[in-house]
């Protein structure tokens, strides 16, 4: 019997392994139905801008051009530097990272705005102010206690020898210059001597981050760079509950119009970032608004089908022709945009007080908040993002945003480096070859690894986090106040 124990916990252990996306062939799983919330696509919306991140970072590795857009011209001499394919606008949304966190940070305005917008609109200030207490409690464990845990698991693997190798040909510039070709050098963790030394090093490094009092620079950590939107988040969304509770008994106009001219002023003061963030808050108001004008109709005329009834080709129009002109505009390009066919002129559009190292952002933003919104009208473009494909990879989004960088300066950089081995490098077929094998390797195991950390990591920390604000909070009581633990769109990815 004792044996049989031994051999049920080797299976689960065996079993938890897996990706979770695995776990139906291996075991029977009792399938429920999959119910897809009103907001599901934000999540998706997310998880495949935490894709497009991570492919950014292990592209510039490799490349120079994807910074640039299609056809760009900033030498004479070298007309046809700028021709490859995927440098075309929209395409180049799969590697456009940089764009991908504007989304996220619309996004994250959005979501944890939503509920609270809800009550302010249903004149609810009483359990207003008990979600307000519970996001503020919760989103400093929410966004920095798996922070923490992913750079331990690199503090782990610098002690036990993973980056010796990665090192000695990533770590000092002048050596990844020679092998690597991209434009990036993400500088390696450093090896220390001594266990205790490489312990001081990486409280050090976490301490950064919790630098949440300037955006003049954004602080990171050595043990994952990726890290810098981290203070960002925290920053951001504690002035959002902060507008939410000032704006919270003004009238509605009053309050839209604050955030609307919060919106624009805050690019011309150099804080893009809260811009996307009150923008998510103005979205998501505005969408309210439009389901409550729907539920008065019905009211009003309670025979009518409001959800059969079809909007107008002219509307529908606009509002892919919206989609797309976001996509467009999520595509400015990182660098070289004054010498970009079609983004030249938006170039000298940009607000004059944002810094010249982030004045691509503003038109980032502006189409990550087109996207957003014209994804919220209508039902097809939010297919896109609501799908079980999107919906695992919001899931994993977070996990898989603090796995990449784990996972590409290890096994990224190694098995790039030993197929070109193989491959050889010094034709560009011979060393795209290694690009694309890596890739092979590397981007199936980050997955994995994102949703071992996902099941390991961050499924527990929600847990935490709410088992922690029900010690404090003496109403935090699941039966006594659904209302307040009510399920809402995912908050805590960057």
């Amino acid at each position: 019997m004792l044996l049989g124990e031994k051999k049920k916990k080797l299976s689960g252990f065996l079993l938890a392994l897996l990706p979770s996306f695995v776990h139906h062939l291996v075991v029977d799983v009792s399938h429920k139905p999959t119910r897809v919330s009103p907001t599901a696509w934000l999540d998706g919306a997310r998880g495949w801008a935490a894709f497009c991140v991570f492919l950014r970072h292990f592209e510039f590795t490799y490349h120079r051009a994807g910074a640039r857009s299609y056809g760009t011209i900033k030498d004479p001499k070298f007309p046809n530097e700028n021709r490859h394919l995927l440098q075309l606008p929209i395409l180049r949304l799969l590697y456009s990272g940089e764009a991908m966190v504007a989304i996220f940070f619309v996004i994250s305005g959005y979501a944890l705005s939503l509920k609270a917008l809800k009550l302010i609109r249903k004149s609810s200030h009483d359990q207003l102010l008990r979600t307000l207490t519970s996001s503020i409690l919760r989103r400093p464990f929410r966004l920095y206690l798996p922070c923490l845990v992913s750079t331990l698991i690199v503090f782990v693997a610098l002690r036990i020898g993973i980056y010796d190798g990665p090192n000695a040909i990533a770590g000092p510039e002048d050596t990844f210059r020679k092998i690597f070709l991209g434009w990036a050098h993400d500088p390696q963790p450093r090896i220390l001597p001594t266990f205790w030394e490489q312990a001081r090093d990486w409280t050090h490094e976490n301490l950064r981050l919790f630098d949440i009092f300037t955006h003049k620079h954004w602080p990171e950590s050595r043990y994952d760079v990726h890290l810098w939107t981290i203070p960002q988040e925290f920053r951001c969304s504690m002035v959002l509950f902060l507008t939410i509770a000032g704006l919270a008994l003004v009238r509605t106009r009053v309050r839209i119009i604050t955030l609307a001219l919060l919106v624009a002023c805050s690019f011309q003061a150099d804080a893009w970032e809260l811009s996307a963030f009150w923008s998510g808050a103005l979205i998501a108001e505005a969408n309210l608004i439009r389901q409550e004008q729907k539920d008065n109709r019905v009211k009003v005329d309670p025979f009518s089908d409001e959800e059969e009834e079809p909007r107008s080709q002219w509307s529908t129009a606009l509002t892919y022709c919206g989609f797309v002109l976001s996509l467009f505009l999520l595509s400015y390009p990182f660098q070289e945009a004054e010498f970009a066919p079609g983004y030249s002129t938006l170039s000298k559009l940009i607000p004059s007080g944002l810094r010249k190292e982030e004045r691509y952002r503003f038109w980032h933003c502006v189409g990550a908040m087109l996207m957003i919104y014209t994804t919220s009208l209508d039902g097809l473009l939010q297919t896109f993002f609501n799908n079980s494909l999107s919906r695992y990879l919001g899931n994993i989004s977070f996990a898989l945003y603090l796995m990449h960088g784990f996972t590409l300066k290890t096994i990224g950089y190694v098995s790039v480096y030993n197929f070109w081995k193989i491959t050889g490098k010094e034709t560009l077929f011979q060393y795209e070859s290694g690009f694309v094998l890596g890739g092979c390797v590397v981007i199936p195991l980050t997955i994995w690894a994102a949703d071992l950390f996902w099941r390991g990591v961050d499924v527990p920390i929600v847990k935490f986090t709410r088992w922690f604000e029900q010690s404090l909070l003496p109403y935090a009581d699941e039966n006594s106040d659904p209302l307040l633990i009510e399920k809402s769109p995912r908050e805590h990815q960057p």
